[in-house]
């Protein structure tokens, strides 16, 4: 079985005990997947993708195979009760189907080190931060959240269809961000051991999934940020909801046999607590699930913040215009491609 994921559901370890052969492959856009899937230039059995593209992309292609419902009786009853409302997503539109699981959830905005940037100044100014830290700040290169970012950041909601006065401030953003960036990488590991060293106060995109792993190693100054501030009284924050689902495929039964392996609790821990990308999973609302982590587990992954993400954030969803502002931003990228390590 070929299995397409975030960073974290390939780890060896964690696939160690699933007792099918599986061969995990990671990617960091979204977009690309998707649309791959779609044309067929790959082909995978089970994929764990941000929830959008299930529900919104995929299922409505017939690519989605339907779950059986009867056999994830109590799914919800797991899931933290503040963020129930994120199940959604791992249905049909008309909430008649089961099209997938939710697990990992949370903020994906920015990174800061906090001996450089106070965090209330970064929850209040958010991307305003932007103009009076030139030269000093990385871009982690994941295009989808840079796109949706750099539109939230010129005021701009990339999730509704842009005009040509959109687009403008959509333009200006992306130039000014690459321009004064003096660092672009698609290597968060990189970008947290800049950020420690000092040599930048903050990057974007980012969040408790790409910092966790400075803080695991006790650098509890490095950390994700929810803006709470708004530009043109558009929300500056942004939550991501994985969705697992499976591919209509020939093994069926034994791609489900990896939903259920997800499932059990010490592999809902396992991926929360996953050996680079640390985050939230929607089941830490089960007693059994969450007596697992440790305080220090919690300290890493920000438990005590995650209750800002839903006041703040536009969930996570498909860019109407995703290709013209790729477009734009590839093009402003190469202009800078001398700062891309």
């Amino acid at each position: 079985m070929k299995l397409y994921c975030w960073e974290g559901y390939n780890q060896k370890k964690y696939l160690k005990n699933f007792k099918y052969k599986i061969s995990p492959n990671s990617f960091i856009s979204d977009f690309q997947i998707a649309k791959e899937i779609r044309k067929k230039t790959i082909r995978c059995n089970i994929l764990n993708i941000n929830n959008a593209y299930i529900r919104d992309y995929l299922w409505k292609y017939g690519l989605i195979e339907e779950l059986n419902y009867s056999n994830y009786e109590g799914l919800y009853d797991d899931y933290l009760k503040y963020f129930r409302y994120l199940s959604k997503w791992t249905k049909s539109i008309d909430k008649k189907k089961l099209i997938g699981i939710g697990q990992r959830f949370g903020s994906f905005n920015f990174v800061i080190n906090t001996k450089a940037v106070s965090r209330i100044k970064a929850e209040l100014n958010g991307y305003n931060l932007i103009k009076e830290l030139k030269r000093n700040y990385g871009i982690l290169l994941f295009e989808d959240f840079n796109i949706m970012h750099i539109a939230l950041a010129a005021g701009v909601n990339p999730f509704k269809k842009l005009n040509s006065l959109n687009i403008n401030e959509f333009t200006n953003t992306c130039k000014n961000w690459l321009q004064n960036a003096s660092i672009i990488s698609d290597n968060f590991i990189l970008l947290n051991k800049e950020l420690n060293a000092k040599n930048i106060s903050l990057y974007l995109s980012g969040g408790t999934y790409t910092c966790s792993i400075a803080r695991k190693e006790g650098f509890k100054n490095i950390l994700a940020i929810t803006p709470k501030n708004k530009i043109n009284n558009v929300k500056q924050g942004i939550i991501f909801t994985e969705i697992t689902s499976i591919l209509k495929n020939k093994n069926i039964k034994q791609s489900e046999k990896f939903i259920q392996y997800i499932l059990k609790p010490e592999k809902c821990y396992e991926i929360a607590m996953s050996k680079l990308t640390c985050n939230p999973v929607l089941q830490m609302g089960n007693k059994k699930i969450f007596s697992k982590f440790t305080i220090n587990d919690l300290n890493i992954i920000q438990w005590n913040d995650i209750s800002n993400i839903k006041k703040y954030s536009h969930e996570y969803q498909i860019v109407p215009d995703y290709k013209k502002l790729l477009s734009i931003f590839r093009k402003e990228l190469n202009k800078n491609k001398k700062k891309i390590i």
